[in-house]
């Protein structure tokens, strides 16, 4: 929710606090079967997946690069590329690269303009580049370059439907906000598609919200998914906006989703700016506090904001500052 930063400061929590050493995650589950995901970090147990264009892994090991196209004499600089058009966020899995196509448009139908989605899920293999087609579903569009989630063979992911709407001309006007969002899961092993349903619709009633709302997938915390739902409850002139904190006008939900019962509810927590598998930070606002759940113990800090951007790292928090 803040812009841009120019420097790292470290805060240091008495190390007593803290019973878990060497956490150095970013909302990532700390085992290998579970794994959170976004464009800017893609991150494995041996190494990570860049996000340039064309995408490279990086060893953590050997800290050297490799391109990730299997071609013979590939040049990587042409759209045949395998690493060009796996998408912004690749996501690793068994030997594959499985990555979305995305495609969305009007249709010309007897009956006037529709608007339709189509998207595919497909996977390249990292031995062969060899390409094939794993499922394909037409209610939604994905956000995982906004956060998604591995556990085991199942992907999680939220999807929008491009909020499409028709002016009195007949033409279809869409956006990458507002409509409905959806949580939804691929099997990669079956290539199963599930849509769980809307995630939230109470937001509906207001008007602003049709133009603001979106959801993500933040991380993964006491064996459940969390995911973020925010809208606008009224429209704000940009200028308005730049003088207040965006939690200021946007409403901040927070969902819990359990993979082995498949139930979605609101979660008791607010919103985290750091999760994984048993620690959780979250920011008081607007009280300038900040609380940390650390292997079922809670700390409060006063005087600290962690906002979206705390982290911790081996019993220590990590904050930008502008």
């Amino acid at each position: 929710m803040k812009g841009l930063f120019t420097k790292i400061i470290a805060i240091a929590i008495v190390s007593s606090m803290f019973t878990s050493c060497g956490k150095n995650n970013d909302n990532i589950d700390d085992t290998e079967d579970n794994i959170y995901i976004k464009w800017t970090y893609n991150i494995y147990e041996n190494g990570y997946i860049t996000a340039d264009d064309t995408h490279r892994y990086v060893d953590f090991e050997t800290l050297e690069s490799t391109v990730l196209c299997a071609k013979p004499n590939c040049t990587h600089k042409d759209s045949e590329c395998v690493a060009n058009i796996i998408g912004d966020t690749p996501i690793m899995f068994n030997g594959y690269l499985y990555y979305f196509v995305e495609n969305s448009g009007i249709n010309e139908t007897e009956d006037g303009r529709e608007f339709y989605i189509d998207t595919r899920l497909n996977r390249v293999s990292m031995d062969s580049s060899e390409i094939e087609e794993i499922t394909a579903f037409t209610d939604c569009t994905p956000r995982e370059e906004e956060g998604c989630f591995l556990s085991g063979n199942m992907l999680y992911f939220c999807g929008f439907d491009w909020n499409p709407t028709a002016d009195d001309y007949g033409n279809i006007i869409t956006r990458s906000a507002g409509g409905m969002n959806y949580l939804c899961s691929v099997n990669l092993e079956t290539g199963e598609y599930k849509n769980y349903g809307s995630i939230y619709d109470g937001d509906k009633q207001y008007e602003a919200a049709s133009s603001s709302s979106s959801a993500k997938i933040r991380g993964y915390y006491d064996s459940k998914i969390y995911i973020e739902y925010s809208f606008m409850k009224e429209s704000l002139t940009l200028d308005e906006m730049h003088e207040l904190d965006a939690r200021d006008y946007f409403t901040v939900l927070n969902f819990e989703f359990d993979p082995e019962t498949g139930t979605l509810t609101e979660s008791d927590l607010p919103s985290a700016s750091y999760m994984d598998s048993d620690s959780y930070v979250y920011s008081n606002y607007p009280e300038n506090s900040s609380t940390i759940i650390d292997e079922g113990k809670t700390y409060t800090i006063e005087g600290l904001d962690v906002d979206l951007i705390g982290r911790l790292f081996n019993g220590k928090l990590f904050m930008y500052e502008e």
